[in-house]
């Protein structure tokens, strides 16, 4: 293979994959792929905290994100360093803040659910230290009191400190119509009085938003332009799909460029303004999930193409949404929470905050991997569904990552990679599962143990030879090649 002064070049090559028919061994073509990095023109940034989590507000309020109990401040740590929304639809439907020193109302207002006081922003500021991450916490808009948001805002700043990323003023206020929250004809106009109002209570540039529902709404763009100076962050939230989703649409490179589409203009308005774009609540689809989907191996590779995409693209932040329920049961209003990264096996787990790591766990896991960096442009040239991505680290190693996501019953797609000369072994981590519709899912063979741990072990060793080097991925499947002193 020769190298091109543009970067590196890596090929499939015409390697076989030997299997059995009948007891008959027969030779199985490898699909030929082509992957373009170009190490010389290093792009946009990666950040640490890019792949964060996202709860509802009521999981405060209930006594959850708590460091002395269960394994959830481990699976945090497990994860690394990051940041945690907590907001959701909860927020201004069904949660009543509480100050300091005082009672609830009795009898509560008939529409509270969810009392939240300082105890419970006290317990989180404990979780946040424990596990070394950040946080955005919602105060209630769509049903405003002045002096309770003031209230929160104050006393927020004041336990969290620089834990609080920003406050956020409301969520999905594009959609308040429909909950009856505002009558009809509320548009950005009001929505930006209303904002204004919250805004004036926190009393600082930690504040971040819309938190519109759909990434094509205007009211963020309209928003950034018009408040730039008062925020510290614009954020959208986006679902890849809806109740309809299936395998074969999540793992479509259709999905891939409607992805990147919708939240093309709002990105482009953070970035005129000055401002950094996160989408703060995300997932693969709406209405907590699909079942067979949202909660199964496909979703473990959407979750590490997704993030990668995004990041790619300039956002720089999302929180992927879940709840801390029983695994694929109601777990607020009627809702499943199919697609949450953690839940609970059954109610008892649940009371002793014991959760089990679903597949989009591991995806976002491995995320994680590619660690803080600036990507290096590659194309790819493939007739299978495969994406790719690179990242120079500022480790100095850098990191390719590769998603394959045709079904596992397709053939492997061998991957010839000429690398940097200075390389002489790369570490490679896999992520399997059983088939795109199963539920196990593994790094390396290993999975999230009780106590909130993954060990995978040693990487796979693969030896760089003449400058080049060579991995199969297999077909539905995800690997991370991490490559020495380049």
């Amino acid at each position: 293979m020769s190298r091109i002064s543009t970067g590196w070049r890596a090929a499939v090559g015409a390697a076989v994959i030997v299997a059995s028919v009948n007891g008959v061994a027969v030779a199985a073509p490898v699909s030929t792929a082509t992957i373009t990095i170009d190490s010389a023109h290093p792009a946009g940034r990666i950040a640490s905290d890019f792949v964060g989590l996202s709860f509802e507000m009521r999981e405060l309020g209930i006594g959850n994100l708590d460091a002395a109990k269960g394994n959830t401040a481990a699976l945090f740590k497990t994860l690394g360093r990051s940041n945690v929304r907590i907001s959701g639809n909860t927020l201004d439907r069904d949660t009543l803040w509480v100050p300091e020193g005082q009672q609830p109302p009795d009898p509560l207002p008939t529409w509270v659910n969810d009392v939240v006081t300082p105890t419970d922003v006290k317990r989180l500021n404990r979780f946040l230290s424990v596990t070394g991450w950040n946080t955005m916490v919602g105060i209630n808009l769509g049903r405003w009191d002045a002096a309770l948001g003031a209230d929160q805002a104050r006393s927020m700043a004041s336990i969290l400190g620089n834990k609080l990323v920003a406050a956020e003023c409301g969520n999905e206020p594009d959609q308040w119509v429909g909950k009856a929250f505002r009558p009809a004809g509320y548009a950005y106009p009001d929505y930006k009085a209303d904002w204004e109002m919250c805004a004036a209570a926190v009393g600082s540039k930690r504040i971040a938003g819309p938190d519109t529902a759909g990434t094509s709404s205007s009211w963020a763009a309209s928003l950034a332009a018009d408040e730039k100076d008062r925020m510290s962050m614009l954020t959208v939230h986006q679902y890849s799909a809806g109740p309809d989703a299936t395998i074969a649409t999540l793992m479509a490179p259709a999905t891939v460029t409607a992805q990147l589409k919708s939240v093309s203009a709002n990105l482009a308005a953070a970035k005129a303004n000055g401002l950094p774009f996160r989408v703060d609540e995300a997932n693969s689809a709406y209405g907590g999930g699909v079942d067979g989907v949202s909660n199964k191996f496909a979703s473990a590779l959407w979750g590490l193409d997704y993030s990668l995409q995004m990041a790619q693209a300039g956002v720089d932040g999302v929180n992927v949404h879940g709840g801390l329920g029983v695994c694929n049961e109601p777990i607020w209003n009627g809702k499943f929470q199919r697609y949450t990264p953690i839940c609970a096996a059954d109610a008892a787990d649940e009371q002793a905050q014991v959760y089990k790591a679903m597949p989009i766990y591991y995806g976002l896991w491995m995320a994680r991997r590619m660690g803080a960096g600036r990507f290096l442009p590659l194309t790819l040239s493939t007739d299978r569904n495969v994406t790719a991505y690179a990242v120079k680290g500022d480790d100095g190693r850098t990191r390719i990552a590769v998603v394959q996501k045709d079904d596992t019953t397709a053939a492997p797609v061998h991957l010839d990679i000429a690398v940097d000369g200075r390389a002489r072994s790369a570490d490679v981590l896999r992520l399997t599962g059983d088939s795109l519709g199963a539920e196990p899912t593994a790094v390396q063979g290993a999975t999230v143990d009780r106590q909130g741990h993954l060990d995978p072990g040693k990487a796979e060793q693969v030896r760089v030879r003449g400058g080049s080097l060579g991995v199969d991925v297999h077909a539905g499947s995800a690997v991370l090649i991490t490559l020495d002193g380049c």
